[in-house]
């Protein structure tokens, strides 16, 4: 955006902290989405937003317009990501045993968390070979992926978080 759209640091500064706000946004109403929609479509409407968001930014240009644009397309995006988030790892608590909950978090956040660097590695290679539109494209594509999992799915149904079935309790492993 400062580079290739010639945003100053300020508007950029502004366009994030609106983006900022959409997800503070998303936090607080994401219980009253989920009521209302379904946590399943919450959660694919959360993951299909986000590449539709990139399209606004792989056609953007200089000036206050483009800026106002992607402003209210990233406070839209992260609305939609927060909630999503929130919906997900709701259905995730709601379903884990309780003595696995640590485990599960922790995995998840691993596999999330730990992507990051091989995919930044892996854009900064595909900018090297193409440019940066091209890889935000490659990137809002591969975006597509997990909707279509998703809509494949059992979870495009779910309505209602499930009740966790009745477990045993966990059992602790004898020490000697």
């Amino acid at each position: 955006m400062l580079d290739r759209l010639g945003a100053s640091p300020t508007a950029f500064g502004v366009i994030m902290g609106i983006g900022g706000a959409g997800g503070v946004a998303g936090a607080l109403l994401a219980l009253r989405i989920a009521a209302r929609i379904g946590i399943g479509p919450t959660i694919i409407v959360g993951f299909a937003i986000s590449p539709l968001a990139q399209v606004p930014l792989l056609c953007a240009g200089p000036g206050l317009r483009w800026q106002i644009v992607l402003a209210v397309t990233l406070a839209g995006q992260l609305f939609w990501a927060v909630a999503a988030g929130t919906s997900q790892r709701s259905l995730r608590q709601a379903v884990c045993d309780p003595a696995f909950q640590g485990r599960m978090q922790s995995a998840s956040t691993t596999l999330t968390a730990g992507i990051r660097p091989l995919a930044a590695a892996t854009a900064g290679g595909l900018v090297l070979l193409l440019d940066v539109r091209a890889t935000l494209a490659v990137g809002a594509l591969l975006q597509v992926v997990p909707v279509i999992l998703l809509l494949a799915s059992p979870i495009r149904s779910l309505h209602k978080i499930p009740a966790r079935a009745a477990m045993p309790p966990a059992r602790e492993e004898a020490t000697s």
